[in-house]
């Protein structure tokens, strides 16, 4: 009796040894379980007091005023609070957009045990599990402030884009029937000039009561509409706003660029930095400086409760808050006057089409305009063209570097053949400069052969260095995207040849070409700058500099393009002289080819390349274009 009575004390003791060594389960692998759920927004898979279904839309209801944002949860204590209850903080984290500052607090859960060794614990959910001064019937909403955006100004200051007013086009569904929203979309498509089958599909796609914009126009394109058919459009409707836009709608378009409202993608894309219905930049400066422009939203967030009554203003709780920090200004190199001289030569020219204007004194970029049939691509400063004969500047270059100067003498015939391919001079070629000719005459009346028949004695890599030391093939980052050309170094035979008057492979960007003539102005390579305080040091070609000797040649036979060459149109005009070079590239397969049609210029502290993709001789179209620019200039 004995040993059975210590036997069993023994056993007992075994046991509760056993338990007492065995892990309890005190929460936390259940409070986990919810952190990861209201981090990702799905609690169903969890078990609840309640249906798991109702904590869901509950959960929905109470953050859903929060979109895009969504927080981030951890488990901080998890204490008992009774024999089979406990409570979890939850430690949350709302990472605010366009800010290093988070919304922080922490809200606690409670917990139920059960008697399932599974699923050991029941939560048991009330609003304040999304936030601890939530009460039932309230939720979340973020209400967004939005900052002023910076302005794009000109060189002296003044604002090239900022806020000016417009009219926003659109159906106001409200009242209308499906067939009479869809009758008086595509009325408004055929009055604004828009797709009708694609505006009246969108117009029914919203909800009844929806405005559904067609087109944003600036006042004055709205005021030209025909107002007698807008106004018998049932539903037409036009919203007074604001946009930041320069002072017309072609003014350096394809440099400012555009701004639109964010996105879904944007937001998206954005990690968190843009919210809804911000303004972010499209294309161009607005698009690459957007960060700097665009500033920081303020945030409002508060716990909105349930109206007492319909139509009554729904009660309201600030929770957290922070100020709208406005954009900053963009201050860009661009001189109006000179920008819009620029657009008014261009705008008659039927292909594509560019001037750009540079400082050589300080690289500033005072004009850089594109013609209309640029379509709003940014040839002035993404073109990729062969220069033609403006590129005889960077061959005159290294001929000098191997002991010419600009009195030497070179070989000017009709024709010449380099390994079986014939080149000739262009027509009307002046007979009274072929033969034994200068160099400085080679220049000043373009002669092609006499450049050709040098290919023999200077090198494609010679070649290339001479025009690196003008800025051709630099690397810069000046604020937008550009395109600074390419002359490869490994051209031989015919190509070798062609690439002594710009042709073959070498190309360049009338950017590049206006950067060009900057640096003889200036007797040293000249990096654009597009917008102040922006100048990431440029890498230019490493290759031998220009020297001020070099480019004083240059520009002796520059100046005598001007004065006894295909620029004399230019000679008359007053101020200090103006040096320069024609070009005239072909291009394509038809017969005759067309060409390319260029001319790069100087006058003071002003260089100018001027391009049209399908042109005449340089003399005959650029010129005029060089001349009435600088007139311009001059005022």
């Amino acid at each position: 009796m004995l040993r059975r009575t210590a036997g069993t004390l023994l056993a007992l003791a075994l046991v509760a040894a056993g338990t007492a060594c065995a892990p309890k389960d005190d929460g936390r692998s259940t409070a986990e379980a919810l952190a990861a759920a209201l981090t990702a927004g799905n609690l169903e898979k969890l078990e609840f007091t309640t249906a798991a279904a109702e904590v869901q839309a509950a959960f929905d209801e109470a953050t859903e005023g929060m979109a895009p944002l969504e927080p981030k949860v951890s488990v901080g204590e998890v204490s008992r609070t009774g024999g089979d209850a406990a409570r979890a903080t939850l430690n949350y984290t709302w990472d605010l957009p366009d800010t290093e500052q988070d919304w922080t607090y922490a809200a606690a859960a409670e917990m139920q045990r059960t008697d399932d060794p599974e699923k050991p614990w029941d939560i048991r959910w009330s609003a304040a599990v999304v936030e601890p001064s939530l009460q039932e019937g309230e939720k979340l909403s973020l209400d967004i402030a939005a900052p002023r955006r910076g302005n794009i100004l000109a060189a002296g200051g003044a604002a090239i884009v900022k806020d000016r007013p417009v009219k926003v086009v659109g159906i106001d569904k409200a009242g209308l029937s499906a067939g009479r929203a869809e009758d008086s979309a595509r009325a408004l498509a055929a009055v604004v000039g828009i797709d009708a089958g694609e505006y009246a599909q969108t117009v029914a796609g919203y909800g009844p009561e929806a405005f559904v914009e067609a087109i944003t126009l600036r006042e004055a394109a709205y005021r030209e509409l025909d107002q007698d058919a807008l106004e018998a459009i049932k539903g037409a409707t036009a919203l007074s706003r604001s946009l930041p836009l320069a002072p017309t709608r072609e003014f350096a378009s394809a440099v400012l660029g555009s701004v639109r409202e964010a996105t879904a993608e944007d937001i998206e894309k954005s990690g968190g930095k843009v919210t809804r219905g911000e303004l972010v930049g499209a294309s161009g400066l607005q698009a690459s400086f957007n960060d700097q422009l665009s500033g920081t939203p303020g945030l409002t967030i508060s716990a909105v409760g349930t109206p007492a009554e319909e139509g009554a203003k729904a009660p309201s709780r600030e929770l957290y808050a922070t100020e709208p920090v406005d954009g900053t200004d963009v201050r860009t190199t661009l001189v109006p006057r000179l920008q819009s001289a620029a657009e008014k030569i261009l705008a008659d020219i039927t292909s594509p089409s560019a001037i750009v204007a540079i400082r050589p004194s300080s690289g500033a970029v005072l004009a850089a305009a594109n013609g209309p049939d640029s379509g709003g691509y940014n040839t002035a400063f993404l073109g990729r063209y062969a220069p033609g004969s403006t590129f005889k500047v960077a061959t005159a270059l290294a001929l000098l570097r191997q002991g010419k100067t600009p009195e030497s003498t070179v070989q000017c015939d009709p024709r010449f053949a380099a390994d079986g391919r014939r080149f000739e001079n262009a027509d009307g070629y002046p007979a009274a400069y072929t033969g034994t000719i200068t160099l400085t005459e080679a220049i000043a009346h373009s002669c092609n052969t006499a450049f050709v028949s040098q290919f023999g004695n200077l090198p494609q890599e010679q070649l290339a260095e001479a025009a690196g030391a003008l800025g051709i093939g630099m690397e810069a980052e000046i604020g937008l995207e550009a395109y600074f050309g390419e002359v490869p170094r490994d051209e031989t035979g015919t190509a070798h040849a062609a690439s002594m008057i710009g042709q073959g492979r070498v190309q360049v960007s009338p950017l590049a070409l206006a950067a060009l003539m900057a640096s003889v102005a200036k007797g040293e390579a000249v990096v654009p700058q597009l917008v102040e305080g922006h100048d990431e040091e440029a890498r230019l070609p490493d290759v031998p500099e220009l020297t001020g000797q070099e480019a004083g040649q240059l520009r002796t036979m520059m100046r005598a393009a001007v004065t006894d060459g295909y620029l004399a149109s230019l000679a008359d005009l007053p101020g200090e002289p103006v040096i320069g070079k024609t070009g005239t590239a072909e291009y394509g397969s038809g017969a005759p080819l067309k060409t390319h049609s260029w001319v790069i210029a100087a006058q003071g502290d002003l260089a100018v390349a001027v391009f049209v993709e399908d042109g005449d001789l340089g003399s005959v179209t650029g010129a005029p274009m060089v001349k009435q620019f600088l007139q311009a200039a001059a005022g």
